[in-house]
């Protein structure tokens, strides 16, 4: 029965409505209107919010002190019974009250058809008021629904019951239970909190190496997910969102790789880098000559030149190096290495001579002057730092022969007191060193290899295990040299092959880059991005790279080539399928399921594929799964709005 208050007081006077004065005459517009009488009564109800919190607070205080005051006398007094809320200035009943006593107010507030009155869609209206500040069009639905589930179960748990904590109970269940369901599904993608704080460790990691949105099958680490994401590449619906994440995460590790090497150094490439490989090895052994000549004229001053050698040890090493194969005199000769034996018989020569000449003095029988013999060291060590696999002496004769000479020396030295000793052991030691390192470094020299750009390959190389000639080849560059090595290495690691490369030869391919990575030492690694300005921030920058396409390739086999050759591999698969879908299509002709079950199927992988790549998506996938103050801030507008929270205060309403 509808009517309209005339006196609103208890046992005021009302006039019941005659049917065709109720509400607008048509369903949907009072439907409408008790939806926004219910929202506004509900906003009503947040205004006073403030005044009912300080109401229920007074209420409570009355309830303690009632209870026992009530079983002491039998009797409750009238300060101790709750007042009715219209009568409290500020609730959100008083400001309906009064809003009512003006006709706009009661437009607003209360239905066109009473029919509505305190029904289910006026409950409806009250719910959107929980739809607080949404950022995005997904967090107001969301806020809605939840509001609206809240408000309208609640209020179906109150109807049948009359119990106002059950109504309440009802009202936020529908939020628990989409929290309950949100923290199994964050769960399910990325495991439990461990996972969770991997999950964000793996967002950061891949934010630093230039991917800012990753998909989340690949922020997940969740191999499942990744599978998802592979097979999406390559189903219509899909394509050209999943390819546009690929190509985006690939141009961010090519732009971080990029920067890396720029931080290394700005002037780059093989042939830059080979010449100032050349240029070091050119410039190490003119310095090591220099600084020999040096030491050893600190020598001289020591020991005179024409001092005499005993150089039996020298005579004895000859004679093995070339001596005969017992029982084949023949055979020997082809072994027997004819420069060796000529500086035997060369040796035998000038020692007559000295001895003939006097030189030497009396009883030196098989000396040379001190000058001769270091002379001869020198360029013996000279053959070694030069030495090929095309010299017509090998190194394993020079080595004895140097051996030789040296203990000779040492032997005149020590003879000719500390400081001639002193100074001889760090000629000798400087030498030593500078030797061996030349014997590192000498393949890279100028005249070694054909061009600048095969020294840089041929230094690449010896990334891989042979750390103890990179570490030769770096101590020999100025620190500008190393950055242009580096930043050469670096700019190439991530370069396709050649048979996914485009035209321009700029394709860049994460699965390449972990490859060449991975052939790298880690010695090798360290050495090489080190000992350059800025070298701290370009092998963090490099790195970085590292483990993100580390983290590509262990998740799907979506990441494996540059960007398009996935696209192209779908478009061909969808050209060979053109004629199953011509005949789908006749089918669709005969029936329309067909080409409605292939239009729902292209919206669900289009759907799918926009989740996964989207940042919120991973975002949410990385939270905590705590119900967020802005849902629980909708929750308790909701509540209000609806009028459930009310029913704690007057539960005969």
């Amino acid at each position: 029965m509808a009517y309209e208050v005339l006196e609103d007081e208890p046992g005021g006077r009302y006039e019941v409505l005659p049917a065709e004065s109720r509400g607008t005459g048509s369903a949907v517009m009072d439907a409408a209107n008790a939806v926004g009488t219910g929202f506004w009564r509900g906003a009503t109800r947040l205004a006073g919010l403030p005044a009912d919190t300080m109401a229920n607070v007074l209420d409570l205080g009355r309830a303690v002190v009632g209870v026992p005051v009530t079983a002491a006398t039998g009797k409750t007094p009238d300060w101790l019974i709750p007042p009715d809320r219209r009568m409290v200035v500020g609730t959100g009943d008083y400001l309906i009250d009064k809003a009512r006593n003006a006709k706009a107010g009661r437009v607003m507030l209360d239905p066109a058809n009473p029919d509505y009155e305190g029904g289910y869609t006026q409950a409806a209206g009250g719910a959107l008021t929980g739809v607080i500040a949404p950022v995005s069009w997904t967090q107001a639905a969301n806020q809605a629904g939840l509001s609206l589930m809240g408000v309208l179960g609640g209020k179906a748990a109150y109807d049948a019951t009359g119990n106002p904590a059950l109504a309440i109970t009802a009202g936020l269940a529908p939020t628990a239970l989409q929290q309950v369901a949100t923290g199994a599904v964050q769960r399910a993608v990325r495991g439990g909190e461990q996972g969770r704080r991997d999950m964000v460790q793996r967002v950061q990691d891949l934010k630093n190496a230039g991917v800012e949105s990753p998909t989340l099958g690949l922020a997940s680490g969740n191999k499942l997910i990744g599978g998802i994401e592979n097979l999406l590449q390559n189903t219509p619906g899909a394509i050209g969102i999943m390819g546009r994440a690929r190509d985006g995460a690939v141009q961010g590790l090519q732009e971080k790789s990029q920067q890396a090497a720029e931080l290394a150094s700005r002037n780059r490439g093989a042939l830059e880098s080979g010449v100032a490989i050349q240029r070091g090895v050119r410039g190490f052994a003119d310095d090591f000559k220099a600084r020999q000549e040096a030491l050893y004229n600190r020598l001289d001053r020591t020991i005179p030149p024409q001092s005499p050698v005993d150089v039996s040890r020298t005579k004895a090493t000859l004679t093995e190096l070339n001596a005969d194969i017992p029982n084949a005199p023949a055979l020997s000769k082809q072994f027997r290495n004819a420069r060796i034996q000529g500086i035997e018989d060369a040796i035998d020569s000038d020692i007559a001579g000295a001895r003939g000449s006097g030189v030497m003095g009396a009883g030196a029988t098989n000396s040379l002057p001190f000058e001769a013999v270091k002379k001869t060291r020198t360029l013996v060590g000279g053959e070694i730092a030069d030495n090929t696999i095309m010299s017509d002496v090998p190194r394993s004769k020079w080595n004895p022969l140097y051996g030789a000479l040296t203990a000779d020396m040492k032997a005149v030295a020590n003879a000719a007191g500390p400081d001639a000793t002193r100074a001889f052991n760090r000629a000798n030691d400087h030498t030593r060193a500078g030797v061996k390192r030349l014997e590192l470094i000498a393949p890279f020299s100028e005249g070694r290899t054909q061009s600048p750009e095969q020294a840089f390959t041929a230094l690449t190389r010896t990334t891989k295990e042979n750390t103890s000639t990179l570490q030769a080849i770096k101590k020999s560059l100025p620190e500008e040299a190393r950055g242009t090595v580096a930043g050469t290495v670096i700019e190439r690691l991530g370069k396709a092959r050649n048979g996914v490369q485009n035209d321009t030869g700029t394709a860049w391919s994460p699965e390449t880059f972990l490859t060449n990575w991975n052939a790298m030492s880690p010695s090798a690694r360290a050495e090489l991005f080190s000992g350059f300005k800025n070298s701290g921030q370009a092998r963090d920058a490099v790195e970085s790279v590292a483990r993100a396409t580390s983290m590509m390739r262990e998740n799907s086999k979506m990441w494996a080539n540059p960007s398009g050759t996935a696209a192209n591999a779908a478009a061909r698969g969808i050209l060979a399928s053109v004629p199953a879908a011509g005949a789908a299509a006749m089918g669709g002709l005969i029936n329309p399921w067909v080409p409605a079950g292939a239009a729902l199927g292209l919206g669900i992988t289009n759907g799918t594929a926009r989740w996964l790549t989207s940042p919120g998506a991973v975002e949410w996938a990385a939270s905590r799964g705590r119900l967020p103050p802005s849902m629980a801030a909708s929750q308790g507008a909701a509540l209000t709005g609806g009028g459930l929270m009310g029913l704690l205060s007057d539960p005969g309403q």
